[in-house]
């Protein structure tokens, strides 16, 4: 059994309206994993790390971070052992680039040799080493969020904690940032990301947590969350418009337990599907109404929704 990083143990937030952020989670995070987030805006994400980095005091429940309760984390030295980017990108739009990364060197009080040597080679492996003479209020919305991201590993952190990490990016500096993060995995440290977006945790993920208005819904690896919930396949039925009747009739077809609806979608759980499709062909009423007709293998949001009866794009 790998040694734990984090351990989270009966933590609930909840904030001055009685707005219950976090609601009785616990869960371990183990050393040299990938762990995930998974979960919609809203779904108490944030708040959960802003408690594991000292940030927020939690309602009840505790947090040990590399074996430290989270009441000491601030005053042990255990807190330069981790490294947490938040989703607004801190950094210094005055300097350069690699005044950025120096400066927070010597935050940490790395020897100015070791610092210059740090300083280089994770501008290298970030694609920031040509623009290091830049300021950096002159870089890119994706430029700066590289940045922030090499900079909190000149300390070759043992955990590295990212929220959100491409958040308004787009999709060619999106990939970009996700295989610098899979060349970081390849280090063997700990590694605590929240996202909203299925394809990032199901591509970087050693396991995923599924959280949802402040639960923990289920954990697992991506494939065996998908196999849980939903199973390999999914049939996806699109209809021209959905109401009372035309669920009543598929439901007596598939039962109550085995599908979820999106709209005027309908996703089905693996089935006899060639036979399902049949029987929706001779009903009219179903036939008639229905736009398309697809199998197709499943993924975190298929199981997602049939976890939490909701989607990722909103609570």
């Amino acid at each position: 059994m790998p040694n734990v990083a984090i351990k989270i143990q009966d933590l609930t937030k909840i904030y001055e309206d009685n707005v219950v952020a976090l609601d009785d989670v616990s869960l371990e995070i183990y050393e040299g994993e990938i762990f995930s987030l998974l979960g919609p805006n809203g779904a108490g994400k944030t708040t959960l790390i802003k408690i594991i980095t000292g940030q927020l005091e939690p309602t009840k429940g505790d947090v040990w971070v590399l074996g430290v309760h989270h009441k000491e984390f601030l005053k042990s030295p255990t807190r330069l052992r981790i490294s947490y980017v938040p989703q607004e990108n801190i950094i210094w739009e005055e300097l350069t680039v690699e005044e950025n990364m120096l400066f927070m060197a010597s935050m940490y009080k790395l020897p100015r040799r070791e610092a210059k040597q740090r300083v280089k080679e994770l501008l290298e492996d970030f694609e920031l080493f040509d623009v290091r003479k830049r300021l950096a209020a002159k870089l890119s919305g994706g430029m700066k969020r590289k940045l922030a991201i090499a900079m909190a590993l000149i300390n070759d952190p043992e955990i590295l904690i990212l929220d959100e990490p491409t958040a308004g990016l787009d999709p060619r500096v999106r990939a970009i940032l996700l295989s610098d993060i899979e060349k970081f995995k390849k280090t063997g440290k700990t590694i605590l990301l929240t996202t909203h977006i299925v394809e990032e945790a199901e591509r970087l993920s050693t396991r995923v947590g599924i959280i949802n208005r402040g639960k923990i819904v289920a954990i697992d690896s991506p494939s065996e969350l998908k196999k849980r919930a939903c199973g390999i396949e999914i049939l996806d039925l699109l209809f021209r418009k959905l109401n009372e009747e035309l669920v009543k009739r598929l439901v007596s077809l598939v039962g109550k337990d085995n599908y979820v609806i999106v709209g005027d979608r309908v996703l089905i759980k693996e089935n006899n599907f060639i036979e399902l499709i049949n029987e929706i062909r001779n009903d009219p009423k179903l036939f008639e109404s229905l736009l398309n007709t697809a199998i197709r293998k499943s993924n975190l949001e298929d199981a997602f929704l049939f976890l939490t009866g909701t989607s990722l794009g909103g609570e």
